[in-house]
């Protein structure tokens, strides 16, 4: 019985400093996943714009930086970020058979590391800032902007008669482009 209680004291001692850990300045409550696919949870501070990094704070206070390399993605404010191609994507819209991404980092041509060795990195075509849609049946992301629109959904929501009308009567546009994508995952 003592056992018990004691085992009881020092579980309900770590839930109550996991509760009562504190983000460090700057950090948000989130998690990483790395590279092998552990998730970690603690405290997260994005760079991506800047640096293409991620710092992730334990709840123990110990601090590490990431780089596009070292993840698959992380979660941060309550949003997810995915790692394709060099480069962090903000996942806008998550989708049954399509979802919508946003560009967060630009690291083409710079230096980064997978473990010891060093390369230069090559990424998507696009900026930060620009949409890509990624078919669930596809591992690629497609860049989607004002110029390249409507060639981009009449070819990849083909299957969506209704979208399709709606696109070529000028009724829908780039700048409704959640809407489309929306659509297309409820489309029957």
């Amino acid at each position: 019985m003592k056992k018990a209680i004691l085992s009881l004291l020092v579980i309900l001692g770590f839930t109550f400093n996991y509760l009562m850990a504190q983000a460090p300045a700057g950090f948000e409550t989130g998690s990483v996943v790395l590279a092998n696919n552990t998730k970690l949870e603690g405290f997260v501070k994005e760079s991506l714009a800047s640096k293409g990094s991620v710092s992730f704070a334990t709840t123990s206070g110990s601090k590490k930086t990431y780089s596009v390399s070292d993840l698959n993605g992380f979660s941060y404010k309550n949003d997810i970020y995915i790692v394709y191609s060099n480069d962090f994507y903000k996942t806008v819209l998550k989708g049954s058979k399509v979802s919508l991404y946003q560009k967060q980092s630009n690291n083409s041509g710079k230096l980064l590391y997978n473990g010891s060795e060093a390369f230069t990195a090559t990424t998507t075509a696009g900026n930060i800032g620009d949409f890509y849609i990624q078919l669930n049946n596809s591992d690629d992301l497609l860049l989607v902007n004002t110029k390249n629109f409507e060639t981009v959904i009449l070819k990849e929501f083909a299957s969506c008669n209704s979208i399709i009308a709606d696109i070529k009567s000028k009724q829908l546009d780039f700048a409704q482009l959640n809407k489309v994508v929306d659509r297309f995952n409820n489309c029957k």
